[in-house]
């Protein structure tokens, strides 16, 4: 301390004394200064180069916000959780409630998007149910803050049929901008797929399915009604789900569709410049990434404020209209509806169609991606030997879509079959 205090003594004195030395050592010290400012300016750019405006930004490409994979936890840390979320169990319970009750402007509030096809063979398929009980809600980490996999596990009372079918299906529970939570419905980003893949093959989930998949088959085995009843439901409500189209889509469905909650408006807007994603429809609101020029996004709403919402990595979030340009309303795709009703709940195909099956939506298609786990068979048929599971996001090359309401696929180097409505 004193060589400190010696060395600012020295260094006042001179400067006082000579006068070429002080201006030297000022210019000098300036100089540094400027350095340091000059580096500091360039840090800050260099980290928020795209933060300057929610439009078009005249940067290099993406760093990488949009394609890095989310991290997916090991099991030990996203343990398989039961009923562990009153508002995840409500949101389920609510769920299952409508589905029952054929109540499709509730399905619509809490699942979104959704197709019209879905809606209406929600409401074919609630004609044939009683009630769903013995909700089991088992949640794990979502890939994003305060989103879940949720694992329902329920048993579904048919009408004039005394024996409960346990089913499983899989949802995936996200965040809106206000806290409120809902079902994601329509497809998702890959990187959330990928999540939800590598999720349900934890040894807790895998057990879990194959626990449903055992008390189902001891059901439809036990109780012969039950059985001859799930032999035929599938192929019947998707028989009354192809007229009510049809019949909608010549114009003469208007009666059938008055008690359908509205067809959803959603549409495929492009993005005609890179452009910001915020959290809220604000230019104040949180930054969760961009959308690249020429990159696609479903848009839910275009509000009067100017502002889009939009369907981004699984979630509600909004960009400025005045980026996003039009593309089409996607096409209705046929569901299973995650599984509630159309086979007992379960994870497999448990009815064989007897009529022939609509496989246009497949047409051109290499490769088909699982909508709700579904065994594989050897051949055709639901009797044929099990070759194994494909699980719910993952995708398989296609081989033949069959006009008997089967898919030819190649699984894990063989060729294996599965029903038709639980691929896309």
């Amino acid at each position: 301390m004193r060589q400190i205090g010696w060395f600012f003594q020295n260094l006042a004195a001179r400067l006082q004394e000579d006068r070429h030395f002080a201006r030297r050592f000022f210019v000098g010290c300036l100089a540094v200064i400027l350095v340091v400012v000059l580096i500091i300016v360039l840090v800050s750019c260099g980290k928020d180069e795209d933060a300057d405006t929610d439009g078009p930004t005249t940067s290099g490409p993406d760093t990488g916000i949009n394609d890095a994979p989310y991290p997916v936890p090991e099991q030990k840390d996203a343990p398989l959780e039961e009923d562990a979320h009153a508002d995840v169990n409500a949101l389920i319970g609510q769920y299952f409630t409508a589905l029952a009750a054929g109540d499709t402007t509730t399905v619509a509030s809490i699942k979104q998007p959704v197709a019209q096809e879905e809606l209406i063979k929600i409401e074919k398929e609630s004609a044939y149910i009683e009630e769903f009980s013995n909700i089991k809600v088992y949640t794990k980490k979502g890939p994003v803050d305060s989103s879940y996999i949720v694992l329902a596990y329920y048993e579904i009372k048919f009408r004039d049929v005394e024996r409960m079918a346990p089913g499983l299906t899989t949802f995936y529970v996200v965040p809106r901008p206000d806290g409120s939570i809902y079902i994601t419905g329509g497809d998702m980003d890959t990187r959330v797929e990928d999540y939800i893949k590598a999720i349900v093959k934890h040894d807790d989930v895998a057990e879990l399915f194959a626990t449903v998949n055992t008390r189902f088959n001891e059901a439809v085995t036990e109780d012969n009604a039950l059985k001859a009843f799930m032999e035929g439901f599938s192929a019947r409500v998707e028989q009354e789900v192809s007229e009510a189209m049809e019949a909608m889509n010549a114009g003469n469905g208007e009666g059938e569709a008055t008690d359908q909650a509205p067809a959803s408006t959603e549409e495929i807007c492009t993005a005609t410049d890179t452009v910001n994603v915020r959290a809220s429809d604000s230019e104040n609101g949180d930054k969760i990434g961009k959308l690249q020029k020429g990159e696609k996004v479903t848009r839910y709403e275009a509000q009067e404020n100017g502002w889009s919402r939009v369907s981004f990595n699984g979630s509600e979030a909004f960009v400025k209209s005045d980026f996003l340009q039009v593309d089409e309303a996607p096409a209705p795709t046929e569901t299973a509806t995650e599984g509630e009703g159309t086979d007992g709940g379960q994870t497999e195909e448990t009815a064989q169609a007897t009529t022939t099956t609509d496989t246009s939506s497949l047409a051109g298609k290499s490769t088909v991606n699982i909508k709700e786990s579904v065994n594989v068979r050897k051949s055709a048929s639901q009797d044929a030997d099990k070759l194994g599971v494909a699980y719910q996001g993952e995708n398989y090359k296609l081989l033949q879509a069959q006009a008997d309401g089967w898919c030819k696929i190649e699984f894990n180097g063989q060729t294996g079959y599965v029903k038709s409505e639980f691929v896309q």
